[in-house]
């Protein structure tokens, strides 16, 4: 390495991966909302995403709760290659194009971690297929959003698609 940054403001120090979370590390995690012509999908999940932190409220939700794709970067994987890699891990299907909406940076209460979190629209042309994991596919439009969201109020992500698609 010919120039060698000195981190005097606790700027971000990326490196290889590690094998497990640790508090306050940093971590990449995509959210994508899926798309298809006007409608937007989301998938119930009655045991959430496999591998994944389960948000309180399930417990309180025997059919299961509503979430769109979610998933980790892979240390050196593109944007594109893992939004790809999340929507065909967890719906079953091929992204057509891909739209970055927002970049959130926050750090996580719970654990220190500094979370970078790009919400993504996925389009799609295929509609994803009920399964062990999934028992219900729905549809809906800024106008029609379900309750029942795994980490989002019907208002958040109302505001959220009106300001950002």
């Amino acid at each position: 390495m010919a120039f060698e940054y000195n981190w005097k403001n606790k700027e971000a120090n990326f490196g290889p991966p590690i094998s497990k979370q640790v508090n306050g590390g940093t971590h990449i995690t995509i959210e994508i909302i899926l798309k298809k012509g006007k409608k937007y999908i989301t998938l119930r999940r009655p045991k959430g995403i496999p591998e994944h932190e389960l948000p309180p409220e399930l417990k309180t939700h025997s059919k299961g709760l509503l979430y769109f794709c979610h998933d980790l970067m892979i240390y050196g994987e593109s944007i594109e290659d893992c939004v790809k890699r999340i929507v065909k891990d967890q719906a079953g299907i091929s992204v057509k194009n891909i739209k970055v909406l927002y970049i959130d940076s926050t750090i996580q209460k719970k654990d220190n971690q500094w979370a970078f979190i790009p919400h993504i629209i996925a389009e799609i042309d295929n509609i994803p297929k009920t399964n062990s994991e999934i028992t219900e596919v729905i549809t809906f439009t800024k106008n029609s959003i379900p309750e029942e969201f795994a980490w989002w109020s019907k208002k958040e992500l109302k505001e959220f698609l009106d300001e950002f698609d």
